[in-house]
């Protein structure tokens, strides 16, 4: 009886041995491959669906004619209808106070809303407009006249920053207010004489922009262009890291945003991007 393997049988079983853990290792290396770039896919399309959605979500409640295009904070500005949509890498606008209009401030029942976006025309003089069903006491607010003629230059929403517009009045295109109960009066004790007063409205808080700085995608919040002040530092919040671009274009009413994240650390990649649009009416 054979107790032992002979020699060529033993460098028989090496060799196939060597060229099984050959194929093994290639095997072993393109699993890890796949997990690698399908993990790296699913985060990166993760984060771009979540920064476009957050921002589409802001978006939707702009005041529509009031948006711009910077190529830097607080740099000059462009009608967002003419930005090339290469260099721009700052969207801003005038947010209207949705949740005021709503009601959904209001914590007690019946559930009210703050202003009703209507205008008593008949009930109104040259000094005060009423506006029914409108209960907030408030001060330095925006209103915009919906359907009013805009002319975007520096001064017509106070995107310059140089000028309060509680002294420019009809000139304005989004007018500086007090609200009492349902009595809105210009800011600067002023009549609307010279203004078009439509019967609806929009009412303003804060503006809002996005702005890509580096790699990182910000958004500021809590300030108000109308009285002169500008996007800052202390009230931003970072949307996301690690951004490629962030591009803007409109089509007439309509925006599409598109923002790209990127990963260099996939192996033999040098860098993987993802992008994702939206439309926002």
């Amino acid at each position: 009886m054979r107790k032992a393997f002979t020699l060529i049988e033993l460098i028989f079983v090496i060799i196939i041995f060597g060229i099984m853990s050959s194929f093994g290792a290639d095997i072993l290396y393109k699993i890890y491959e796949n997990y690698v770039y399908s993990n790296t896919f699913n985060r990166l399309e993760n984060q771009s669906e979540a920064a476009v959605k957050q921002i589409a979500n802001r978006l939707q409640y702009r005041i529509k004619d009031s948006t711009i295009a910077r190529d830097s904070l607080n740099g000059s500005i462009e009608p967002i209808g003419s930005n090339t949509g290469n260099n721009e890498t700052v969207l801003e606008w005038i947010a209207t106070d949705i949740d005021g209009w709503r009601g959904t401030t209001d914590t007690t029942a019946p559930i009210d809303p703050d202003w009703s976006g209507f205008i008593d025309l008949r009930a109104s003089t040259n000094t005060i407009l009423n506006s029914p069903a409108t209960t907030i006491n408030d001060t330095d607010l925006g209103l915009f006249f919906i359907g009013s003629n805009v002319d975007l230059n520096g001064s017509a929403f106070g995107w310059d920053g140089t000028t309060n517009l509680t002294g420019l009045g009809a000139s304005a295109s989004i007018k500086v207010v007090d609200i009492a109960g349902s009595a809105i009066t210009l800011a600067n004790n002023g009549n609307f004489d010279g203004t078009d007063v439509y019967e609806y409205y929009q009412l303003a808080k804060e503006a809002n922009a996005v702005s890509l700085e580096g790699t990182d995608l910000y958004l500021y919040d809590s300030y108000a262009p109308w009285l002169g002040q500008q996007a800052s530092a202390d009230n931003r919040s970072l949307i996301m890291e690690n951004v490629k671009s962030f591009k803007f274009t409109s089509m007439g009413d309509i925006l599409v945003i598109q923002v790209c994240v990127s990963d260099n650390n996939v192996t033999g990649v040098n860098e993987y991007a993802i992008c994702k649009e939206k439309v926002v009416f």
